[in-house]
């Protein structure tokens, strides 16, 4: 009732799960994977609309650049497949760029191209509501271009339709029209709020993001290619205003986090590689920009490697998947002495066994509540003191079954940022 986001996404992974049971798979390990091989497939789309984009503007080999850096460069794939609203609405907000140009084009009927780029862009807006920056700027920009006063109602019209049954789902759901543009998009009508609070999250400055994207992009090559993207936003005004509209807003909030770059990722791949011409004619020897690009495909391939074949938190999904597929829980402690956070209990599968979460210095007995406790997990700097101490607690003894160690991407987040990034380990203790 309280959900402000579309339902959409929710929706759809939903369905997949319900079809993985109806065919007898319960294992969450073996659904989620099924979940991110399809969620993979969706996002080859994004390869396909970069191609098309670069290739209508630029001709067929800066296409393949650029589809090539949509395809493998490290931080695509990885997040391709995690349930992530700003990797999901990639695919919408590229096919409108591509169909809005399809409908430029002259292609017949022109006017079902603007409705389908309306369509989609309303689409990308509900999936992620941020984009609101973007989608107002490419909005505007479609307004004032010299186009038949039809073409620009279809889009406006294929673009109202999403919004009006976005406001209607949300009068199913939430029984109030436009609650998930009330309470998403209310926020910003309060911009000097927005500006200073980050409401827990991470706070930066305004130029964090450009930050983000230089670390992002490999320095030092990272300079050059964001310098190409510039010139490139210069040769393609459409996106390179409406990317830039979304850099200044998301700039200007004061909860910046990395992933809410991503939308946004592949359109710069786009312009870099639109203004590759220019680097290379600036750039003197031409074995220096070869050398850049050898530098960063290498960089690039060693990045790619590690995120691909190693998952983040992994202290936190494994431990459950290991009770689950014990088949024997009855209920599950969970310690967290050294960290906090939201315990994915969805790894435990159905039927889902109690899980009781205690932090140091609460009393394990009454947060217990009489569950009958089989299996404790501790995330602990001292965990053979905590191994005694909830020992006692529970009047049971505590007997190690594995120790979860920090996946490879762990200990890297933790080398790059020790003070944000901590790589845990995590122990796993049945009781007798």
């Amino acid at each position: 009732m309280t959900y402000a986001r579309s339902a959409l996404f929710p929706a759809v992974l939903a369905a997949i799960m319900t079809v993985t049971r109806g065919v007898g798979i319960h294992d969450p390990g073996f659904e989620m994977l099924i979940v991110r091989l399809i969620q993979a497939a969706y996002s080859l789309l994004v390869v396909y609309f970069v191609y098309r984009l670069l290739e209508r503007a630029l001709g067929r080999e800066s296409a393949m650049l650029g589809g090539l850096l949509a395809a493998v460069f490290f931080a695509m794939p990885v997040t391709a497949v995690h349930q992530l609203e700003e990797s999901v609405c990639q695919v919408p907000l590229l096919a409108a760029c591509w169909w809005w140009q399809r409908s430029e084009d002259g292609h017949q009927p022109s006017a079902v191209w603007a409705a389908l780029a309306g369509a989609a862009l309303g689409t990308a807006l509900i999936l992620r509501f941020p984009l609101i920056g973007f989608v107002a700027a490419f909005g505007i920009m479609v307004l004032l271009r010299p186009l038949p006063v039809q073409r620009k109602l279809t889009f406006l019209g294929g673009l109202a339709l999403v919004i009006v049954l976005q406001g209607y789902s949300n009068a199913v759901i939430n029984h109030e029209w436009w609650y998930s543009f009330i309470h998403r998009l209310g926020p910003m009508f309060h911009p000097q709020r927005m500006a200073i609070e980050a409401d827990g999250y991470p706070s930066s400055p305004p130029w964090h993001y450009v930050l983000t994207l230089l670390a992002a992009f490999i320095p030092p090559a990272s300079i050059l290619l964001l310098a190409a993207a510039v010139k490139g936003g210069i040769r393609v005004p459409f996106l390179g205003i409406a990317t830039l509209a979304f850099l200044v807003s998301h700039s200007l909030i004061a909860n910046k986090q990395e992933r809410f770059l991503l939308p946004i990722l592949p359109l710069v791949f786009i312009l870099i590689v639109a203004g590759l011409p220019w680097l290379a004619a600036r750039i003197a020897p031409r074995a220096a920009y070869r050398g850049m690009w050898w530098y960063f495909w290498i960089a690039n391939a060693v990045l790619l490697a590690i995120v691909t074949f190693s998952f983040s938190k992994k202290d936190r999904v494994e431990p459950l998947l290991i009770v689950y597929r014990r088949h024997d829980a009855t209920g599950v402690v969970v310690a967290e002495y050294n960290q906090t956070f939201g315990v994915p209990e969805y790894y435990l599968g159905q039927p889902r066994p109690p899980v009781v979460v205690v932090e140091r210095g609460q009393n394990v007995a009454d947060s217990r509540g009489g569950v009958p406790i089989n299996y404790v997990i501790v995330y602990s700097d001292t965990p053979d003191s905590d191994r005694v101490f909830l020992a006692a607690a529970l009047h049971r003894n505590l007997t190690l079954l594995t120790v979860v160690q920090p996946s490879l991407t762990d200990r890297l987040a933790h080398a790059i940022n020790p003070r944000h990034n901590r790589a845990h380990t995590a122990a796993i203790y049945t009781t007798s």
